[in-house]
């Protein structure tokens, strides 16, 4: 009996032995390779991330060169529009003076009682004719301010006290004193309206308040131009101006 029950514990034991054994394999398999395939899945959305951000910052840093580049071209573009500007100014000027001094009539001299007071017309001519000199020979800017300041109050009623008035305002711009600049050209337009330096003058006066963000200003300046002078050379720079506002 002993012997009986002793097999049958042995038998027992041995059949849950290789019961737990079987079962133990199979679940750790399945658990096993379910972890393996999320890690993979993981994986694999963890390169399409990084391959997704490389081309997002790949496009972004294109999209800022293409800014930089546009910066750069409208940049140029106005600077050449600046220069543009500068040189047919300067050509308009040198082609007043050529004028100035075709159209110049030489005026007989006037003497007065004293023997040693020179002609008036001939002294006008020369204080005249000294600034401009210190503008297109010698450069020297800031002296040809002083020259033309001095020519306006030695000689009010002079009949190149416009053609004056005109030169200073350039010169001022030209020395970045914008607001000195408008009076003397608002000077020409008001006081002078039959100058030939009125045109000019008008476009200027607009140019300075475009400067300074006084646009409506700008328009109404560019506008006489445009309506009193419609053939005039400032009347082409006007009406550029308009239509860049």
């Amino acid at each position: 009996m002993n012997k009986v029950n002793l097999n049958v514990a042995i038998f027992m034991a041995t059949f849950l032995s290789a019961s737990s054994y079987a079962a133990a394999p199979v679940s750790d398999v399945t658990a096993t390779k379910s972890n393996k395939e999320i890690i993979k899945q993981l994986d694999d959305l963890s390169r399409l991330l990084e391959s997704r951000n490389r081309i997002q910052i790949r496009f972004q840093n294109q999209l800022d060169e293409l800014s930089q580049e546009v910066s750069q071209i409208n940049g140029n573009l106005e600077l050449f529009n600046h220069k543009i500007d500068q040189i047919e100014n300067r050509q308009r000027n040198l082609y007043q003076l050529i004028d100035e001094q075709k159209n110049s009539v030489a005026v007989t001299p006037v003497k007065t009682p004293s023997e040693n007071s020179e002609p008036i017309a001939v002294d006008e001519k020369a204080a005249y004719q000294s600034a401009v000199d210190l503008v297109l020979v010698d450069k020297d800017y800031l002296q040809a301010i002083t020259a033309f300041e001095a020519f306006v109050i030695d000689h009010p009623e002079s009949s190149l006290i416009a053609n004056a008035q005109y030169w200073l305002g350039q010169l001022l711009y030209k020395e970045q004193k914008r607001d000195e600049a408008r009076n003397a050209f608002l000077i020409v337009t008001e006081k002078y309206p039959d100058s030939n330096k009125r045109a000019d003058s008008l476009f200027k006066i607009g140019i300075i308040d475009e400067y300074l963000g006084k646009k409506d200003s700008a328009k109404t300046f560019y506008q006489k131009v445009l309506k009193e002078y419609p053939d005039s050379s400032a009347a082409g720079l006007a009406s550029k101006r308009l239509k860049s506002l």
